[in-house]
């Protein structure tokens, strides 16, 4: 059997496990794609369940919103 380096850390492994998004192959420490830093898995995830944008309040928020009173 042919032995292949991990492509995140370099080391030689004889069992090396293909990432399913990147396809490069890794040593079983880092097979994982969380564990590799997977460039590929956002990319997926996006795709899958949709990105997520973080909403911001403006000045005041909900509160100033809900409670605001009308000066006379």
């Amino acid at each position: 059997m042919k032995k292949v380096d991990c492509a995140y850390c370099g080391n030689e492994t004889e069992l090396p496990f293909e990432c399913n998004y990147c396809k490069d192959s890794f040593c079983s420490e880092h097979r994982l794609p969380e564990e590799h830093r997977c460039v590929k898995l956002s990319q997926i995830r996006a795709k899958r369940f949709g990105q997520k944008s973080i909403i911001r309040e403006q000045k005041g928020g909900i509160f100033k919103k809900i409670f605001h009173r009308r000066k006379n």
